[in-house]
């Protein structure tokens, strides 16, 4: 059978039954409560691998693999440190979330800095996923069009049909159910294309001489700032993300929370080093090729069938953060804009939520050829989730120090100076990461010096008083 016959086939048959089976959970979303965190529902071991699902887009395939054949085996660390992020978030941050009975970021901020953080939490996270869509969008769009033979505008339109019908109609329930196939393809595709480069470079021991010992090294390639700030980023985004919150909320228990956040780092580890194994071997298979195509590089040596398998897997990477940023920025206009200003009823709402995730799933597509190097895209949306965070930790380990002013004010200004940083292309080599870290924690440091010098000054003016009398 012809190979491009074969890949063709493997490919639209996967997009076929992944998005029937997400679908196919129409019958058990019945309401908005069941669209958004199917309470209890769903085990730990699918909620682990639903929590993962956002941040294995191809970004952390694709991206890491061109990284990597640049830079060597460190760029791992871009996606493998997310671990770290999830392991720290187990113990501190899962079991609270569970608890406070919120989906969405946006609602569980809005209990200490009220209704002005709320609306912009809820507006900076909605653009934060959808820029993630847009470079997904992207990447997706390149590899279908290339798999298929089309055009990547035709390949970014078929993309986002089928991922809209699974979050439309199968909720998060259809989104868990669909992402597992997703994963599983991910790790096999992965596993396969790592193998072939293996394989192929010890039956050609010079292929290894034309790869620069730092390739090899972990820390190497990479500089020790960058790293800081991937790690930084990643741990960020995993705190504030709003699908990650309501993956949490769909389980009964903190206790089955905090198992679901350690089984999802576990899940995420190997996802980085597999990806820059291939780029790293791809340097000295092809070295000659352009970076973007060191991970596809190896199908022209590949079996169809095994070509197959790696395609469906770079489709699954495509569709697993579309899902996961999809859902989550639509519990988000729903739950803080559609639902307040509308007051409907149930069935209402359901339906409303259907068409929000529609109009939510179809945005991205003007945006989507223009996007910048993939990376660089997801680490300034995760820079973004990042402000979020520190408001988040301020709220839960110091609510004395945070107020609403101070929260509103630190939150409006990080906002426009890291857009500002970005925009400016990180002078100095200091990446935004670190504007959205520092510039919250200053300001509410600051409002809170304020704050307690004038309460002093008012304490002092009032013991005069008294001293008078």
């Amino acid at each position: 059978m012809d190979k491009t016959l074969i890949v063709f086939g493997c490919t639209v048959a996967y997009i076929i039954i992944t998005t029937v089976v997400g679908m196919w959970s129409l019958r058990k979303t019945k309401d908005t409560a069941s669209f958004m965190t199917a309470k209890s529902q769903m085990s730990f071991w699918v909620v682990g691998l639903l929590l993962m699902s956002e941040f294995i887009g191809p970004g952390a395939t694709v991206g890491t693999a061109q990284g990597a054949y640049e830079k060597g085996l460190a760029v791992a660390w871009n996606t493998s440190s997310l671990a770290i992020g999830y392991w720290i978030y187990a113990y501190f941050l899962a079991p609270k979330m569970n608890a406070l009975g919120e989906y969405t970021i946006s609602g569980a901020l809005a209990k200490h800095y009220g209704t002005a953080v709320k609306m912009m939490v809820a507006v900076t996270m909605a653009i934060a996923l959808t820029t993630v869509n847009v470079a997904v969008y992207t990447g997706g769009g390149a590899a279908l069009g290339a798999l298929l033979h089309i055009s990547i505008e035709t390949a970014i339109f078929i993309i986002a049909v089928c991922a809209t019908l699974n979050v439309a109609f199968g909720g998060i329930r259809g989104v868990g159910v669909a992402n597992i196939i997703h994963t599983s393809f991910k790790y096999m595709g992965l596993i396969v294309i790592a193998g072939t480069a293996w394989f192929i470079a010890q039956g050609k021991p010079m292929v290894l001489d034309k790869i620069p010992a730092t390739h090899f090294s972990l820390f190497e390639g990479v500089g020790f700032s960058q790293l800081i700030a991937w790690l930084l980023a990643n741990i960020g985004a995993i705190f504030s993300t709003q699908y990650v919150l309501q993956s949490i909320s769909s389980l009964p228990t903190p206790a089955d929370a905090r198992k679901a956040t350690i089984l999802a780092g576990i899940a995420i580890l190997p996802i980085g080093f597999l990806a820059a194994f291939i780029g790293v071997m791809a340097k000295g298979v092809f070295p000659d090729i352009k970076s973007v195509m060191a991970l596809p590089a190896f199908f022209d040596l590949m079996d169809p069938w095994l070509v197959g398998i790696a395609a469906s897997a770079m489709i699954a990477a495509t569709f697993v953060t579309i899902l996961a940023c999809q859902l989550g920025a639509t519990a988000l206009i729903m739950k803080d804009f559609y639902t307040p200003l509308f007051k409907p009823n149930e069935k209402q709402s359901l339906w409303a939520t259907r068409i929000v995730a529609v109009i939510i799933g179809f945005l991205p597509i003007p945006f989507a050829l223009f996007v910048p190097g993939m990376i660089k895209t997801f680490f300034f949306a995760r820079a973004l989730r990042t402000i979020i965070t520190m408001l988040l930790l301020f709220m839960i380990y110091a609510p004395h120090m945070a107020s609403k002013t101070g929260g509103a004010i630190a939150m409006a200004l990080t906002v426009a100076m890291t857009i500002i940083w970005a925009t400016l292309g990180n002078p100095w080599g200091i990446d935004n990461i670190y504007v959205a870290i520092v510039i919250p924690a200053v300001v509410i440091l600051i409002d809170h010096a304020y704050r307690r010098s004038r309460k002093k000054g008012e304490e002092s003016v009032e013991e005069s008083i008294k001293v008078d009398n």
